[in-house]
């Protein structure tokens, strides 16, 4: 699967990094340490879910907000063990496949319910990344772009998609029109409103310790 980009018409001439730069700003912390940070699209019963389709997190202090995605069932896990360090490598992490990042505000859905941006400023799909179940946190590049956004960094999505980006002799101090222009699938879209989100949250915190 190619990269590919979704956005509002109006961001047509504005260089990705910039955009990357002003969701940042936008979000500024998940409140990581702070408690329970998002979670996955699918209900967990009891507990939080640990699989889904979809982790998504809200910024604990605006309405900016993301949602990773993978395009298979149940293709994105968090491994957590109450018997192992927070600080163990082999804790506290995410593996599985992360094809697509959402990046706008107010996050919609949750608790076995799609999640949705209604203001859905940008969608970056075809990622195509993948990491095993034993990955670890390091070197897990699913985990280091999804953790990178929770804390309000965008600098790991922002390598991976500069990396996908140069077979295009593009970058992200190209525009997402000239994006657009060359890669398959990328257009301008006008994104619809949806209703309020209801992002369950869990007794541990999901903020992937660091």
């Amino acid at each position: 699967m190619s990269i590919s980009v979704s956005y509002k018409t109006e961001l047509g001439a504005t260089k990705i990094s910039d955009y990357l730069q002003s969701w940042e700003t936008g979000f500024v912390t998940a409140g990581h340490g702070a408690g329970a940070t998002g979670g996955f699209n699918t209900a967990g019963g009891m507990f939080a879910a640990t699989h889904g389709e979809q982790y998504a997190t809200p910024s604990k202090v605006s309405d900016y907000a993301m949602i990773a995605e993978s395009d298979s069932a149940n293709g994105l896990n968090y491994v957590f063990s109450l018997f192992a360090p927070t600080t163990s490598n082999l804790n506290h992490y995410l593996w599985g496949s992360l094809d697509n990042i959402q990046l706008g505000q107010d996050l919609t859905g949750g608790k076995g319910a799609t999640f949705s941006l209604a203001e859905n400023n940008v969608s970056f799909n075809g990622l195509n990344l993948y990491a095993l179940e034993d990955a670890g946190r390091e070197g897990n590049t699913v985990q280091e772009v999804v953790y990178g956004l929770m804390k309000g960094n965008a600098d790991p999505l922002e390598a991976t998609l500069n990396n996908l980006l140069k077979d295009y002799n593009l970058s992200t101090h190209s525009t997402f029109d000239q994006v657009a222009a060359v890669t398959p699938a990328s257009a301008p879209v006008a994104l619809p409103t949806l209703a309020a989100a209801n992002v369950e949250q869990s007794w541990w915190d999901w903020a992937f310790a660091a």
